[in-house]
């Protein structure tokens, strides 16, 4: 129980510190985004499409890997 309510302090914690360093530099002091306008334009419904699209694409690619894996160690 202690060791895994020190991996969730652990997970936790990394995770605020890239949360932080993220938008440090991602924004100015002022809080203005660093990105120029037409970056910041170009941020859609087909981009966010396409990304759920590829992840699940490697997600697949990944469970199929594993279950070759599977397969591979059971014919030994």
């Amino acid at each position: 129980m202690g060791g895994k309510l020190m991996w969730a302090v652990a997970g936790s914690a990394a995770s605020k510190m890239a949360r932080n360093y993220t938008r440090k530099s991602l924004h100015t002091s002022y809080g203005a985004p660093r990105l120029p306008r037409k970056a910041r334009r170009q941020s859609g419904l087909g981009m966010m499409l396409g990304w759920a699209i590829l992840t699940g694409v490697i997600m697949a690619l990944a469970d199929m890997f594993k279950e070759q894996g599977k397969d591979t160690v059971q014919a030994r």
